[in-house]
């Protein structure tokens, strides 16, 4: 564990602090309907549902956690970051919880319904070109004028931490998981998943799941080295990030696999979502819904999946549930 930034009590440590923070347990169900149409009779699928959680996904973990552990000189300063609408919900929650301002980078292209849940906590919003290098300097450029300090949505050793706390949770409620589907983005979720996996239970086999618009991970391994999408593009919003420096390297050495869904079958998962678990289901979050589909299955065996998130605007909604070709049965 030493070789990471993140080790298992980082993510022990980062639940008592976000539980002292009213975040506590999220539900775990049953996914009845997709094990009867696999036609397994001993297969299980359990649901980690993030999207129930305050701010309708798994990132106010990573962002309480970080905002928490800052001292009080750093915290005087406020905080900033870059996000797609998540993260920077997470952070603007977690600063109004602690009482100091926040400033959230987003791409002009980011959803409006995310864009105005950080206003409703009460973060400025400051937009950028829809690319890495804008947000990136865009954050930059803000954290030097203004003294914020920088809370990274996924290369943060407090964020990856508070992030790792999902399975902590989700092995509590099912100790005996035998493999689990992850979304990657940037990798937060998944790295600080690897820790508390390899930690708890070793031998569990850990899937990554991402868009084929925006496959930076897959095409990193195999590269052997951080590669981006030349031109990332999909439904799946949340998970058009480059993977990150610290939460590459845990995402190489403990994760066993990473898959790739097309945006018509996360479309397709979304309308799984609510007409199966009767959930509204994000696309990013429903990536993992979709691979479930593609994958040889074990005749016997126990499946996670941490569904991410539900925040979804509402014309991006109503156009999923037009354009999915049917429930899939």
């Amino acid at each position: 564990m030493s070789d990471f930034v993140i080790d298992y009590p980082d993510i022990q440590f980062a639940r008592s602090r976000i539980r002292r923070q009213g975040v506590g347990p999220t539900p775990v169900h049953r996914w009845y309907a997709f094990e009867e149409r696999s036609g397994k009779r001993g297969l299980q699928v359990y649901v980690k549902c993030e999207n129930l959680t305050a701010i309708g996904a798994f990132k106010i973990r990573g962002a309480l956690n970080a905002v928490m552990s800052l001292t009080e000189s750093e915290a005087r300063r406020g905080v900033a970051t870059h996000s797609s609408g998540n993260h920077g919900t997470a952070v603007a929650y977690a600063a109004r919880a602690r009482g100091i301002p926040a400033t959230v980078v987003v791409p002009e292209n980011a959803s409006p319904q995310k864009m105005n849940l950080i206003r409703h906590y009460g973060a400025e919003l400051v937009t950028c070109e829809s690319t890495q290098k804008g947000r990136e300097e865009t954050l930059a450029r803000l954290v030097e004028e203004r003294g914020r300090v920088p809370v990274h949505p996924y290369d943060h050793p407090a964020v990856m931490a508070g992030q790792g706390t999902v399975v902590d949770e989700f092995l509590d409620s099912v100790p005996d998981l035998d493999w689990l589907f992850v979304p990657i983005g940037g990798g937060g979720l998944i790295s600080g998943t690897a820790v508390t996996v390899r930690s708890r239970r070793p031998r569990m086999r850990l899937i990554g799941v991402e868009p084929e618009g925006a496959n930076d991970t897959k095409r990193s391994l195999e590269a052997g080295t951080r590669t981006p999408h030349p031109a990332p593009d999909t439904v799946a919003d949340g998970l058009r990030a480059f993977v990150g420096r610290l939460t590459f390297p845990i995402i190489q050495k403990w994760v066993d696999q990473v898959l790739t869904v097309t945006d018509q079958e996360i479309r397709q998962a979304v309308r799984w979502g609510f007409e199966e678990l009767r959930m509204v289901v994000e696309p990013s979050a429903a990536t993992v819904l979709a691979a479930l589909s593609q994958t040889a299955l074990p005749e016997r065996a126990r499946i996670g999946v941490i569904l991410t998130g539900g925040n979804v605007d509402p014309g991006l909604w109503a156009s999923l549930q037009r354009d999915a070709s049917g429930p899939g049965r």
